[in-house]
């Protein structure tokens, strides 16, 4: 066998996910803060969406008027 170099071990009968010790603490309440920032974003993702669903009258305006500033801007940058 080859001699571990690192002097390090792991635990074999470790649950994934699961640690034991401060740093299990920590990484606990990271997993923990991530799964609450991604219902979280989920949430205000749907609630845009369905925002843009009821209104897309008002899309349709903001591309329009993107649209015809961006080609007002670009037809003065080339007409120099």
């Amino acid at each position: 066998m080859v001699e571990d170099k690192t002097k390090t071990t792991a635990d074999m009968n470790a649950i994934p996910g699961k640690s034991s010790g401060t740093n299990g603490d920590i990484i606990e309440k990271l997993y923990e803060e991530k799964e609450r920032l991604e219902n979280e974003i989920r949430r205000e993702y749907r609630n845009a969406r369905k925002y843009v669903r009821s209104h897309p009258e008002e899309g349709l305006a903001y591309s329009f008027l993107g649209g015809v500033v961006c080609g007002l801007i670009l037809a003065k940058i080339f007409s120099r």
